[in-house]
């Protein structure tokens, strides 16, 4: 894979204004981070997929939503399911949580980035079209289907199945008519979206942008598509939880759940009376270059990490929590840890390191806005939650998991680490205001 890695430094401070969250342990930041330090984790046995044939699954589901307000049709809405609600509460909550709102801006001046992952049909959809498609036998008859079967499969279901359908009507919503883009399907795709928020800020392009990522619906095909990228144990393996640099972590839990935060120029926020949270100082990309194919990621994670405190104008022995990708596969975790060897050396002794996975499952191409959102909750309490989940830890393990119980800690600077498990690796740095 060709090396495409970049880091990019804020010319201008960005601040985030708003921040919204949606996930297994609730539908608000610090009701989740509350539950966080509390050592809940929304992991649950999934026995109704066992009648699918995949067996006793863990996952994470996105708790309960209240009915949305958007003006959508019903049957739409009904297709795109979890993943339009969750991106909508959580782009709604984080525009409502600033002040003061978007007053004074034109929905033109509003930009929009999100990382979606892959919208999944249900069997229901297709199946009144699959019934009259059938010829004397029972068998599926193409001719039957193309002369009128196709007629019973809902007229906008192909549209559904586009998970920019689902963004595009948030934006309507919001009355968002400014620049924007989907990023798909992995965790690196949230770190883009922020940095082209960012980059849109800074170029003057968009006065304010809301940003982050959807997780996928977690169904039959969302879980064979992960155990297909390796994120999760062999079908047949008795469930487990994910286990972030455990000694015993055998692959990852998906999870459901959105993250989005609103941004601005920091000199905005102070004129208009925006109260920030933290500011995003430094983000950085890389992947696995022609030489390294087939290699381990711990390189390309390096520079990612590398690149984003270069971008932020920092060393790594200032960095105060660094929150890893942490998926709980056996290489994966592996990878990273060699990755922070690598970057952080002696300093890396005594970093402190989280991980979400465990306690909320990995949301894929939410999974670093979830993590973002957290960051900043951490500034807030300076405080780590704990990863009960991790023990007893990995002996290669060099850094500082905090596993019993939430950690006291100083807190100004956190790192955040995203890979994909097809290669590109991201890192964004936030730092407290100061």
């Amino acid at each position: 894979m060709e090396d495409a890695q970049r880091g990019r430094s804020m010319s201008e401070h960005i601040v985030i204004t708003g921040s919204g969250l949606a996930s297994a342990l609730g539908h608000n930041p610090e009701e989740v981070f509350q539950y966080l330090l509390a050592g809940k984790t929304g992991i649950q046995l999934m026995e109704e997929l066992a009648s699918q044939g995949l067996g006793a699954t863990k996952c994470a589901p996105a708790a309960p939503l209240a009915p949305h307000s958007m003006e959508i049709m019903p049957r739409l809405a009904d297709l795109m399911e979890k993943h339009l609600a969750l991106l909508f509460h959580a782009s709604s909550q984080a525009m409502t949580a600033r002040f003061p709102g978007t007053s004074g801006l034109r929905p033109e001046e509003i930009g929009f980035y999100a990382a979606m992952g892959m919208v999944d049909y249900g069997i229901a959809d297709l199946l009144p079209a699959m019934l009259k498609s059938r010829d004397r036998n029972g068998n599926l008859d193409y001719s039957q289907f193309y002369a009128q079967g196709y007629r019973e499969i809902y007229p906008l279901w192909p549209l559904a199945m586009l998970n920019n359908v689902a963004f595009c009507q948030v934006a309507i919503s919001l009355e968002i008519r400014g620049v924007n883009a989907v990023f798909s399907p992995h965790a690196d795709a949230s770190v883009q979206a922020i940095a082209e928020g960012v980059a849109s800020l800074q170029s003057r392009t968009a006065k304010l942008v809301l940003a982050g990522g959807v997780g996928e619906t977690v169904s039959p095909l969302s879980l064979n598509r992960a155990r297909l990228s390796g994120l999760l144990p062999p079908l047949g393996d008795s469930p487990q939880d994910c286990r972030p640099f455990a000694a015993q972590r055998n692959g990852t839990v998906l999870g459901e759940g959105a993250a989005m935060v609103v941004m601005e120029l920091e000199s905005s926020a102070v004129a208009n009376g925006s109260i920030p949270l933290a500011r995003i100082t430094g983000v950085g990309f890389s992947c696995r270059t022609k030489s390294e194919a087939g290699a381990p990621l711990g390189n390309a994670l390096a520079r990612a990490m590398s690149q984003a405190l270069d971008a932020a104008g920092i060393q790594p022995a200032a960095v105060d929590v660094l929150v890893a990708h942490g998926e709980g596969t056996i290489h994966g975790d592996e990878y990273e840890i060699a990755a922070v060897q690598q970057l952080f050396c002696d300093c890396g002794l005594s970093l402190p390191v989280y991980s979400s996975k465990g306690s909320l499952g990995h949301l894929l191409a939410a999974s670093p806005a979830l993590d973002l959102v957290l960051a900043t909750q951490m500034i807030k309490n300076q405080t780590i939650p704990p990863c009960p989940s991790s023990i007893p830890l990995d002996s290669r393990v060099p850094f500082v998991v905090p596993a019993e119980r939430p950690l006291a800690v100083p807190i100004r600077t956190v790192l955040i680490n995203a890979c994909s498990p097809e290669g590109p690796c991201a890192s964004m740095v936030v730092e407290a205001i100061r």
